[in-house]
């Protein structure tokens, strides 16, 4: 993976360095890990810019700035499902309040469910009960609850299918290759979808 995701975005002018990080730099991943990538750079604003360019030629399912973290992570969904994160660790952010749903921005929150529950299912996948735990109260209140979930799901399953609900109930289409292919993979993983 590193030998294209790498030079996609090392390319750019304002790149100056671009470097695997995260637990499989240090050997300690799992085989469904993250991808990660610490991104250096002269120009930040040039680079965020022009990151949906740099990572179109990996054809990526879904996309988007991680609203969340305390620095910009650029996040990629790959058919796989494989993810990548470009950690920009030099900058930083304040976490933002969950999105107002609506028909402009249901996209964006699609993508950002898919992304956060195949997530979550990796770390199922090794045993990792407390980050799922952990996480579904979070993704209930910045996902979930603005669609109009009322009570936390007790397991990933049922965050799907409440989620899934809710999102169709709106009567907007959104692209379905994103969810189609982490719901299938969580599916070969046994967690049900």
């Amino acid at each position: 993976m590193e030998v294209v995701a790498i030079p996609a975005i090392a390319a750019h002018p304002a790149v100056t360095r671009v470097e695997l990080a995260g637990s499989r730099s240090r050997g300690e991943h799992a085989e469904l890990s993250d991808w990660d990538f610490a991104v250096t750079t002269t120009d930040f604003g040039a680079v965020a810019r022009d990151m949906p360019a740099l990572v179109a030629p990996l054809e990526p399912l879904g996309e988007q700035w991680e609203p969340l973290g305390h620095f910009p992570v650029y996040q990629v969904l790959l058919r796989g499902p494989v993810k990548l994160e470009y950690l920009f660790l030099d900058e930083r952010q304040e976490p933002a309040p969950p999105v107002a749903v609506s028909a402009e921005t249901l996209g964006a929150i699609d993508t950002h469910f898919w992304d956060w529950i195949w997530w979550l299912a990796t770390k199922a996948s090794i045993g990792r009960d407390d980050l799922v735990a952990e996480h579904l109260p979070q993704v209930h209140a910045h996902l979930l609850r603005p669609l109009g979930v009322e009570a936390v799901p007790p397991d990933i399953d049922t965050a799907i299918h409440a989620y899934v609900a809710h999102r169709d109930a709106l009567g907007v289409t959104v692209p379905r290759a994103l969810e189609d292919e982490v719901r299938g993979a969580i599916r070969r993983l046994g967690l049900t979808a």
